[in-house]
């Protein structure tokens, strides 16, 4: 059984795992605060406050305030979502860690297509914003969507281009 090529920061390989750290390591940030602080400003359902509202059609606020079904919902949403944002961080943290920066192809198969799935899920889940006419852009959508889907063609060619 060969060794690995030595593994390098600054080459191709090097910037993908780093691309994929960040991803993981948002994940993780994002899933571990999300129980603790979700009612700490308890203002929003998805997005913005503003987005959330021209979606919902009341303001945001008042229906977390006012309907205990709503509250109750949210709040359970943001534990299942961030039980699986803590999973997937791990997952990914650990391919790019012990997978792709030991130069193993599998690991930048099983990245690529578990972000993808899950960039691809939450475009499902947006789109409902979209129909009804309601633009979500970086600066009013989750990170924890757009960091990922805008990272993962760049971290995944680079990983790409590294392993040949």
């Amino acid at each position: 059984m060969g060794s690995a090529p030595e593994f390098r920061w600054a080459t191709p390989l090097g910037a993908s795992v780093v691309l994929f750290l960040l991803i993981g390591a948002l994940w993780l940030f994002v899933g571990a605060l999300s129980v603790p602080l979700h009612n700490r400003d308890a203002r929003t359902m998805f997005a913005t406050p503003e987005t959330d509202t021209r979606y919902f059609g009341r303001d945001s606020r008042e229906l977390i305030a006012t309907d205990p079904v709503v509250s109750k919902y949210r709040t359970l949403w943001i534990t299942v979502v961030g039980g699986f944002l803590l999973l997937g961080g791990t997952l990914v943290v650990a391919l790019a860690w012990f997978g792709l920066r030991r130069h193993e192809a599998w690991a930048l198969v099983a990245l690529g297509t578990g972000i993808l799935l899950a960039v691809g899920l939450w475009a499902v889940a947006v789109a409902p914003y979209f129909r009804a006419g309601v633009r979500l852009t970086p600066g009013n959508a989750p990170p924890f969507i757009w960091v990922p889907a805008v990272l993962l063609v760049p971290a995944t060619a680079l990983g790409w281009i590294g392993l040949r």
